[in-house]
């Protein structure tokens, strides 16, 4: 959109994180909750778009981090993916 807020934000600052809605898991099925996600990063100028007025980001991605409940229900399970530092995951009580 020519002369969004959110590029204008952007090119001043390029960090960006973008979350998942998170929900009440099932009543009754605590193993049910899909859980959320996060991914953040940089947004990076990537031209004009065509056809259209209003410029274009690309993502680079710095971190993914997926929050859930491993099979049984009873334990937090944090998953975290990162270029330097790869797949991680955390359970807790």
């Amino acid at each position: 959109m020519p002369d969004a807020r959110k590029g204008a934000d952007l090119r001043r600052d390029p960090r960006f994180a973008l979350h998942s809605a998170s929900v009440d898991p099932p009543e009754g099925n605590a193993a049910g909750w899909a859980g959320d996600a996060k991914v953040a990063g940089r947004a990076l100028p990537a031209g004009p778009t065509e056809g259209t007025e209003g410029e274009l980001f690309r993502a680079d991605i710095e971190q993914v981090v997926v929050t859930g409940l491993n099979e049984a229900g009873d334990m937090l399970r944090v998953e975290t993916w990162s270029p330097a530092g790869g797949l991680r995951r955390i359970e807790r009580p």
